[in-house]
């Protein structure tokens, strides 16, 4: 990967972005429920580059 993004951020926390692979969610205080969040991420394969969104549904307990 050779470089990432916050693509849409969750309603029920915070989305850090840690470095071009790693990201850190953070749900409210006492908040329980589902949430949801996305980051853009672009990569160079052998032959070609592209990039991807990569959707997470989270459910906090």
């Amino acid at each position: 990967m050779t470089d990432s993004a916050i693509s849409q951020k969750p309603e029920h926390g915070k989305l850090k972005k840690v470095n071009a692979s790693t990201f850190e969610y953070t749900a409210k205080a006492k908040y329980k429920g589902s949430d949801t969040f996305a980051v853009k991420a672009t990569g160079q394969g052998p032959k070609a580059s592209g990039t991807s969104v990569i959707t997470v549904h989270a459910t906090i307990k």
